[in-house]
């Protein structure tokens, strides 16, 4: 007799997965520090976890070229969900190296505005007030946070991190359109992307390379393989098993985890208007998420069609 498996309670693991997002900015300065910037970092870290995840990932690519027919995920899906894996794995190593980690990560999170716009526009989720409530004040918030800087332009950090949260965004959209497919499958396009993206754009824009110690380098590929693929393996298995509303939610503690370490070991001190747009994204992060959670329990609600 057969016994069930034990798995392990999905808002725990995501708890987990969203304090090692909020703890990366950590390691990733360290790992600056010792020579290696972030693009050839996360060439490093993407290639290696590619490598530790190719043993699970090869049965279910046999068993797609041996089922033609069924093929679960059309080849341009795959290109697109790792450009944009890519983009937004290299934006938010570059933001959290170069930016300060509170406005960095904060501009990454204005993922309730581009969901609610990329929903309305590719998934056709109508725009309810709550909704547009949502991008109101998660743009409201992203402005106040740049205004300050608007004249004189963008920082490198902000606009990495502003590129990274619209491309995980349209990642998260394409992952809930393939949401039958593997997700051994699904995470290994992310990392292929990752390292692929990663490697052109250091082919074009190199980094210097004077620096680089071997400590750097191995501390790199242990990152991916530690850090970052707990964070990642976490998120996806959280949410898969968990309501949108409830995710979303238990996501908003990267945001506290990020915030409480850059003020005491980072010893960053943001000012007023860091704060006053940082409560308004947070603000639209929580109502979307409500707004998941009643779209969530209506579907449910709902009497299956004969």
């Amino acid at each position: 007799m057969n016994r069930p498996r034990l798995l392990p309670p999905p808002v725990f693991v995501l708890m987990i997965g969203s304090t090692c997002w909020g703890l990366t900015w950590i390691w990733l300065k360290h790992i600056e520090s010792l020579g290696v910037g972030p693009v050839l970092l996360s060439i490093i870290a993407y290639g290696a976890q590619f490598l530790i995840c190719l043993p699970w990932v090869l049965p279910e690519l046999r068993r797609w070229r041996q089922t033609p027919d069924e093929r679960p995920i059309a080849g341009h899906w795959l290109l697109l969900l790792a450009l944009l894996s890519g983009v937004s794995g290299i934006g938010f190593t570059v933001a959290m190296v170069y930016g300060d980690v509170i406005r960095s990560v904060l501009l990454f999170f204005l993922l309730p505005a581009w969901g609610v716009l990329m929903g309305h526009v590719f998934l056709r989720e109508p725009l309810t007030l709550k909704r547009l409530l949502t991008l109101a004040l998660a743009l409201g918030g992203a402005f106040i946070l740049l205004a300050p800087d608007l004249r004189l332009g963008l920082k490198p950090a902000d606009l990495a991190a502003l590129v990274a949260g619209v491309a995980l965004a349209a990642a998260n959209v394409l992952f809930r359109y393939l949401q039958n497919e593997p997700m051994v499958v699904k995470l290994s396009v992310m990392q292929f992307g990752g390292a692929a993206f990663g490697l052109l754009i250091w082919l074009f824009l190199p980094e210097p390379t004077h620096a680089i110690t071997l400590n750097g380098l191995l501390q790199s590929a242990l990152y991916g393989v530690s850090l970052l693929l707990g964070a990642m393996v976490a998120t996806q298995y959280a949410v898969e098993r968990l309501p949108a509303g409830r995710s979303s939610v238990l996501m908003t503690l990267e945001l506290v985890v990020a915030s409480g370490t850059a003020l005491w070991i980072g010893r960053e001190h943001p000012g007023m208007l860091v704060w006053l747009g940082g409560g308004l994204i947070v603000a639209a992060a929580l109502i979307e998420a409500s707004t998941q959670a009643e779209s969530s329990s209506n579907a449910t609600a709902a009497p299956r069609p004969s």
